[in-house]
């Protein structure tokens, strides 16, 4: 599928999609098609429902850099240039998530999760929750 303008789409702020390091198949077009169209990308379920949060890759990386689980994949999804929107329901909670906006993922790090989470390697249908 070719991905083209739509009719009306110059009045597009934010494309929303289900992105976190699990689900990375809008690598492939999409990501690049936004960037290069001018539209914002927002991530939700950036944690995949907490689900991510007992990946072992995931795990190993956020002891190394002494953060949670949760930051580093939010952190990750920031560092791709993608807004996020993880849910929270206790003022402790979105702490800890803040923590995310100023943990540096450096090249090492980027490279174990993407060892533990492989990027797309062609096309990927759309994924929803």
């Amino acid at each position: 599928v070719e991905l083209t303008a739509l009719p009306g789409g110059d009045a597009v702020a934010a494309d929303q999609v289900l992105y976190n390091l699990s689900r990375r198949g809008v690598e492939w077009d999409l990501l690049p098609w936004c960037r290069e169209a001018g539209v914002a990308v927002m991530a939700y379920s950036p944690i995949e429902q907490g689900r991510l949060l007992r990946a072992k890759g995931l795990d190993a990386v956020a002891r190394a850099l002494g953060a949670t689980p949760a930051q580093v994949a939010l952190a990750w999804v920031l560092a791709q240039g993608a807004a996020a929107i993880p849910r929270s329901g206790s003022p402790e909670h979105i702490r800890e998530l803040r923590g995310a906006v100023d943990l540096h993922l450096p090249p090492e790090a980027l490279d174990a999760l993407d060892q533990a989470f492989a990027p797309p390697r062609g096309p990927t249908p759309l994924e929803m929750l």
